[in-house]
């Protein structure tokens, strides 16, 4: 009796926490993040209520939410330097919300030359991201591609070789696909069937997701996150 007692205080906090179109308590052996019982999510941001409360930033007075015609978006004002060890310290994070396994969509303008979407962050000194640019890799051998940040400087795992993810300043879309049981993370751009980055990493199965850049300033719209594999806080009011 106790065990459905608490099973029915823990959906009734999902329904009072979680902007989402779907949010509901799930079974899964598989779980990395949301423990016995995962929470099957499907958050979406357009940014259109004009409010930011969903997320938590260093720096909240260098964000705001612009109006392009239809579309709403959220605009970077400035940015920040890197920290040291060198990592990116300049992103938003989704407040209160932990995947494991995930897919992650959303479309990406840069006003520089590069942005960056954090995954599994567990702290400031670990986590993943994915650096989008107008260069390859190849070029500038700290862009484009799949970078972890595990207690030291960032390092690249994946994308050396790849095509620049943003070649232009126009809205791309991204989709970042994480099996978090299997180390499988894969990066694809607008319509791709392949993905451009790819890597099998297992060092952090969990943790919130992330929008910025290293060092310049951009764009996001049309936000759109999806996992079975959640845990999430009070802190997602």
């Amino acid at each position: 009796m106790g065990k459905l007692r608490d099973l029915r205080i823990q959906i009734l906090f999902l329904a009072a926490v979680c902007p989402v179109v779907f949010c509901a308590v799930s079974e899964s052996a598989e779980s990395q993040c949301g423990g016995p019982h995962p929470a099957t999510i499907s958050i979406q941001h357009n940014f259109d209520r004009g409010s930011l409360k969903a997320w938590e930033m260093p720096f909240p007075e260098d964000w705001e939410i612009l109006q392009q015609g239809g579309l709403h978006y959220l605009h970077m004002k400035r940015n920040r330097e890197p920290g040291v060890p060198r990592r990116p310290l300049q992103f938003a994070r989704l407040k209160g919300v932990k995947v494991g396994s995930f897919t992650l969509d959303v479309n990406v303008r840069r006003a520089g030359g590069s942005m960056i979407i954090v995954f599994n962050y567990v702290d400031t000194l670990h986590f993943y991201y994915v650096h989008l640019s107008e260069n390859p890799g190849t070029q500038i051998s700290v862009h484009n591609g799949i970078f972890i940040v595990n207690g030291g400087p960032r390092y690249r795992i994946a994308g050396l070789e790849a095509t620049p993810a943003l070649p232009d300043r126009s809205w791309r879309n991204v989709r970042i696909v994480r099996n978090a049981r299997t180390g499988s993370i894969q990066v694809f751009l607008d319509k791709q069937t392949r993905p451009n980055f790819f890597v099998i990493d297992r060092t952090f199965t969990c943790g919130q997701v992330g929008l910025g850049s290293f060092d310049e300033t951009g764009d996001f719209a049309q936000f759109r996150l999806r996992s079975k594999d959640a845990q999430l806080s009070a802190a997602a009011k």
